[in-house]
């Protein structure tokens, strides 16, 4: 009963804190918004400005990469605490996750999806989803990265193996949690917005490393019957 308690206590703190981080999120979201497009809008005007000069063409470059970047962290961060119905529609996994791997990076990706019966998806953002997950093990991968999705009776799994050095012992839940990363250039939000879809999906996301080497990342989802 003690344990209970402590659990459920643990749980409503970690609740309270992810709806503060949500809130302060999605305030700087807004406020970075403006001023960075239109920061972006200019730099690319000078930079078509600056085509003939190397030297400072380079640079303005490196303001646009350096917006473009900052533009996807706020889009990030507004897709975290982004909350609401989702729009369902019939839907083909299959095709959701052809169409996830084309978007992050089709060469290197291999898929292993038949059609399936379709189910009431929300196609956009569960590709989203796989997105980052298939965005992530590319990056931690440096050989190809297999995804397939299967029916196993009444619940829609995807799964995503690599081939990189696999999930640091004890993180494997912690690396859903919004900020945790072990790369540079990232900022942890990928597969903490993966899982908030998923579950929003009445789904579970789990990962664990492979015997074989490298991690694999689960999806369950229900199949609600077109």
């Amino acid at each position: 009963s003690l344990r209970q308690g402590e659990k459920l206590r643990g749980e409503l703190e970690q609740g309270r804190r992810l709806a503060a981080l949500g809130s302060m999120s999605a305030v700087l979201a807004h406020e970075i918004r403006n001023p960075l497009a239109s920061l972006k809008g200019h730099a690319q005007l000078l930079a078509e400005t600056l085509e003939k000069d190397p030297q400072l063409g380079a640079k303005v470059d490196r303001i646009v990469a350096e917006a473009v970047r900052l533009e996807r962290l706020t889009n990030n961060l507004l897709d975290f605490v982004k909350t609401g119905e989702l729009n369902r529609a019939p839907t083909d996994p299959a095709l959701v996750l052809r169409a996830a791997a084309k978007a992050t990076d089709g060469e290197r990706i291999e898929v292993a999806a038949l059609p399936t019966r379709s189910a009431l998806l929300d196609a956009e953002r569960l590709q989203q989803a796989l997105e980052n997950v298939l965005r992530n093990a590319v990056q931690a991968s440096s050989d190809k990265v297999h995804a397939s999705v299967e029916r196993s009776n009444a619940t829609i799994v995807f799964t995503v193996r690599d081939q990189g050095p696999g999930i640091p012992a004890g993180d494997e839940e912690r690396i859903f949690e919004p900020f945790v990363t072990g790369r540079t250039q990232g900022v942890g939000l990928g597969l903490a917005i993966a899982k908030r879809i998923v579950e929003l999906h009445g789904g579970q996301m789990a990962a664990r490393n492979r015997r074989e080497g490298g991690a694999e990342f689960e999806i369950r989802i229900p199949a609600k019957e077109a």
